[in-house]
């Protein structure tokens, strides 16, 4: 579709610009198709990576000389990287989107935080299609309110949402919204021991004297690590890999902490099986091969990005520890290939911070849902010209 509405208006552009994370460039399947589809066109096309722009100067005054220089067709990959406006990647492609003579973002996911994700996008292709400030936009569609858990939140109501989509609606080219994937949760709840509750709130009394000045995550994911390494997981853990393991399937078991992984081995709840260990000190492509051919089992942090496009035979996944980042689970589920039945389970501390991670991701998830939905009830008309 990309190139189709490049091909339609390829008179009036001399380059296409493709701007994308660093894990898909490396991917060679993912380079070779679009190189394939600029060839049809006869049009020369620049890579550039997002982290690159954002964290270097060189490749940043690249892009902008070379839209200073010509008439680019820039497209936007993964475009729910630039949801957020005080981000260096979003502020520096915010500084020339004017000198882009078109601008095009794909994405398998709208939003997955709030409505302001929206914002921050559709800000890049166009200012106007609100009109308004990111603080008026909050105002307007994200108004303030007191959460069960006693906090200050911003959350959209479906009025809100919905008129959200109508003012972006001219401006969504078309959609897919169908899930090919069909994935049952089962949730586990697990209890701290005596002794763990007793040192989990030895451990968070010491930090609360410790900090003076800090961000509410990174204090959150501090009391979230002293819970998470319970005891009582392992042995739902161990029986889980039993089961799948007796199925003859393969299982990728997420956690958030590297330490954790030291945790399970000396737990002894990976005894007996072999299994291969994906953080950001692996060896991505190797550890990638080793799951798809000889291993069953593999250990992966959230933030990972796995360099392969397709986890072909992977059917489960293992939250062991949770994560405030929606973004994380969504990014997972897409890189399982094909209509498949997946199985999720889900692991739950019973704690107060668990419990709030629970209602935050819920909300999310609801959200997103909620705006597909709106999204796919509109009759989206693509051009024959476009469709071909």
């Amino acid at each position: 579709m990309a190139f189709a509405l490049a091909q339609h208006c390829v008179e009036k552009w001399d380059y296409i610009v493709w701007i994308a994370p660093t894990a898909l460039l490396k991917v060679k399947n993912y380079i070779n198709l679009i190189n394939d589809y600029a060839e049809h066109i006869a049009v020369k096309i620049f890579f550039f990576s997002q982290e690159n722009i954002s964290a270097n100067d060189w490749h940043y005054l690249k892009l902008y000389n070379l839209a200073n220089k010509y008439k680019i067709f820039c497209v936007v990959d993964d475009a729910i990287n630039i949801k957020n406006l005080s981000s260096a990647l979003t502020k520096r492609l915010q500084s020339m989107r004017h000198k882009f003579e078109y601008r095009l973002l794909l994405s398998k996911h709208p939003l997955t935080t709030s409505l302001k994700d929206i914002y921050g996008q559709m800000t890049f292709l166009d200012p106007l299609v609100f009109n308004m400030t990111g603080t008026q936009f909050l105002h307007n569609y994200m108004p303030q309110f007191i959460s069960e858990y006693d906090m200050i939140k911003r959350w959209s109501i479906s009025p809100s949402e919905k008129k959200v989509v109508e003012l972006i609606q001219p401006y969504i080219l078309a959609c897919d919204l169908s899930e090919c994937l069909s994935v049952k949760y089962r949730e586990y709840w697990f209890e701290l021991t005596k002794k763990e509750k007793v040192s989990y709130q030895q451990e968070k009394e010491k930090l609360l004297k410790k900090i003076v000045h800090g961000g509410y995550l990174s204090v959150a994911q501090q009391f979230q690590y002293y819970y998470t390494l319970c005891y009582k997981k392992i042995i739902a853990l161990r029986q889980i890999l039993s089961d799948i393991s007796r199925r003859g399937e393969k299982v990728i078991i997420y956690l958030k902490y590297s330490g954790e992984i030291i945790f399970l081995e000396e737990t002894g709840a990976l005894d007996g099986y072999q299994y291969v260990v994906m953080t950001g000190n692996s060896n991505k492509n190797r550890a990638s091969l080793l799951f798809e051919v000889d291993y069953d089992v593999m250990i992966c942090t959230y933030k990972v990005k796995i360099p392969r496009l397709n986890l072909h035979e992977c059917t489960n996944l293992i939250y062991f520890t949770q994560t405030f980042d929606y973004k994380d689970k969504l990014y997972i589920l897409s890189k399982i290939n094909g209509n498949k039945k997946i199985k999720i389970y889900d692991f739950w501390v019973n704690t107060r911070l668990e419990n709030l991670i629970k209602y935050n991701l819920t909300r999310k998830r609801k959200l997103l849902e909620n705006v597909c939905g709106i999204i796919a009830s509109h009759e989206v008309v693509v051009h024959e010209n476009l469709s071909r």
